[in-house]
């Protein structure tokens, strides 16, 4: 060998050693959003801190007002399912609200609590089951957490607190969901014809669970699925008996239809119709009129929510939640303007899940930072609006 011919390297050639900035570097840490063990204690804690919300909104307007806090919290719907519950369905109008609130009212009423009382604690009761039904169907863990925390500080949460049917038809439409998901369809039917004494929306539900059936079931037959189908027979049977019951009261197989259509103006027309309309009113195009522009501004934010949630879960092909979504969408906007749609979003539980699917998975530092300032800047917007709603329901004034 010579002096020129070059060294040739060893067969194991020393590794070099790792300089400050490349240490920093290799020990960069993916962080997830908080503890998965903390989950379920952030989530109740969001649960009970949206009450708190509520409850303070409430006392401090009843203080400035004068108000009692009864005069408060009986508001729009509120003095029909106390009327109900009280003296049964003396209107046809009343028709329009199933009986399942105003039956627990009056057994409360048996032991001498006052309907807006129980109906105070239905709602608590109700929002605490359904929060809980949605961690699971989030996933549980810190998924589970940020989608209750949403879901709890809606804007429209306050008709989770109020004697109003949203949160406990949410609760067992939620559970419904979980264990249809789950393949225990006893469960799911028993659940979902609980929901049905509660809402109209129960007829969407027991499509949903049937979409579960046939398509959210990897791997069965269709004989399987078509089993697990039949058992919607059963909360299909409770919606056909309050229509039995309406016929023989009030002599027409379309009653609902009829308080629908005399009580709130709700009838039949063409989707474009209605969004046409509800543009008009809100003064989104001319100039609105009326007073309740704003909530009606609000309708057509759900409204595009709705659609674009729905579209999103069937690009992702979760066809019973988008399903679930879409027909309520669908129904919403086949009458004459947009209303109800806002408040209607409470029942939508795959928004909320893919909220919290935001806070699934470890992050690098800088990135878990910029997801948590999202979610607190989207919460503290949600404050703000709940605070708004709220004191608007609570003040008598159009809240959707």
């Amino acid at each position: 060998m010579t002096p020129d011919t070059p060294t040739p390297p060893p067969d194991n050639p020393p590794i070099p050693a790792a300089t400050d900035s490349s240490t920093t570097n290799i020990a960069v840490s993916y962080r997830a959003l908080f503890s998965p063990r903390q989950a379920p204690r952030i989530a109740l804690q969001g649960w009970l801190a949206s009450r708190l919300v509520l409850v303070i909104v409430l006392l401090v307007l009843v203080w400035s007002n004068r108000w009692s806090v009864e005069q408060a919290l009986t508001r729009w719907d509120v003095v029909h399912f106390i009327e109900v519950s009280q003296h049964g369905y003396t209107t046809l109008t009343q028709t329009a609200f199933f009986p399942g609130l105003p039956l627990l009212m009056a057994g409360f009423s048996l032991i001498g609590i006052p309907p807006v009382v129980s109906g105070v604690i239905i709602s608590l009761i109700g929002s605490g089951m359904a929060a809980w039904a949605l961690y699971r169907l989030a996933g549980g863990s810190v998924n589970g957490a940020v989608a209750v925390w949403a879901w709890s500080f809606a804007p429209m949460a306050v008709f989770t607190f109020v004697p109003y049917t949203e949160a406990i038809f949410s609760a067992f439409a939620f559970w419904s969901f979980w264990y249809a998901k789950r393949g225990r369809w006893g469960w799911a039917a028993g659940l979902a014809s609980a929901a049905c004494l509660f809402r109209v929306s129960g007829l969407f539900l027991i499509g949903a669970l049937g979409l579960v059936a046939l398509f959210g079931t990897r791997g069965a037959t269709w004989r399987r699925r078509a089993s697990a189908a039949m058992w919607m027979v059963i909360p299909a049977l409770v919606i056909a008996a309050y229509v039995v019951y309406l016929r023989v009261s009030f002599g027409s197989w379309t009653t609902w239809f009829r308080a629908e259509d005399l009580g709130w103006a709700r009838h039949f027309d063409w989707p474009w119709n209605a969004v046409n309309q509800t543009l008009h009113t809100a003064g989104i195009i001319g100039q609105s009129h009326y007073s309740t522009a704003v909530m009606f501004q609000w309708e057509i934010a759900a409204f595009v929510i709705g659609l674009a949630l729905a579209i999103w879960l069937f690009v992702r092909k979760k066809i019973p939640e988008g399903g679930w979504v879409s027909v309520q969408v669908i129904a919403l906007s086949c009458q004459v303007w947009l209303i109800s749609v806002a408040r209607t979003i409470l029942l939508w539980f795959p928004l909320f899940t893919t909220i919290g699917d935001i806070g699934s998975g470890q992050l690098p530092r800088w990135k878990n930072n910029l997801r948590r300032g999202v979610l607190l800047a989207g919460l503290g917007l949600e404050v703000i609006a709940l605070t708004w709603w709220a004191s608007r329901f609570f003040c008598g004034a159009w809240a959707g």
